[in-house]
């Protein structure tokens, strides 16, 4: 496939972007151990876009990984991604955006988290932060026990991991760099790949 489009993010801040439907986004981990949050918009009606619990219902998991697809929150919903490939396979369903608020409360820092810093980024499309939605959580790595409690588990990508994402419909993306502090690194960035696969009459 020949690469179309790069683009870069830089640790702790988020970039958006118009994908072409028959376009796949390869989102690259560049360090390893890196979280990130994806949103995303039909480009042609802004009131429809991604949910995460219709995507957790219609592929039966909280996880979701090669072969699986993205859907929209209207009724009926509608496929807006296919995931064709994942090198992780810790893609999670559960967890909103880390904030300001969250960040502080629970890591002592005070600086804006990927709620602020994706807004932030679809300002130029009149998106309010409120209408914001629940994120995939790329290369998150959530664990779910027999009593139904969450925890955070040990960020397993390793540098050069990546998610690639095919796109069924005309779509707005954002996705931001997790701001949350690791143990084990600094912050780190990932890195985007637009393939040129474009729809004849798109």
């Amino acid at each position: 496939m020949k690469i179309g489009r790069e683009i870069y993010i830089p640790p702790m801040s988020a970039k958006a972007l118009i994908i072409r439907k028959g376009e796949t986004m390869r989102i690259i981990d560049v360090e390893g151990r890196q979280a990130g949050d994806f949103v995303a918009f039909n480009a042609n009606d802004l009131s429809e876009k991604f949910s995460q619990a219709r995507t957790r219902i219609e592929n039966h998991k909280f996880k979701i990984t090669e072969g699986d697809s993205l859907w929209t929150n209207t009724i009926p919903p509608r496929v807006m991604f296919t995931v064709t490939k994942d090198t992780c396979g810790t893609n999670d369903l559960l967890y909103v955006p880390c904030c300001r608020y969250a960040l502080e409360l629970r890591f002592g820092v005070s600086r804006d988290g990927c709620h602020e810093n994706l807004a932030r980024s679809l300002e130029p499309w009149n998106i309010a932060e409120t209408e914001l939605p629940d994120p995939l959580n790329i290369f998150f790595n959530v664990e779910v026990d027999q009593r139904g409690e969450i925890k955070i588990g040990e960020q397993i990508s390793r540098p050069g991991d990546h998610i690639d994402l095919r796109a069924e419909m005309g779509c707005l993306v954002s996705v931001s760099t997790c701001s949350a502090p690791l143990a084990e690194k600094p912050n780190s960035a990932f890195r985007i790949q637009i393939f040129e696969e474009k729809i004849d009459g798109d």
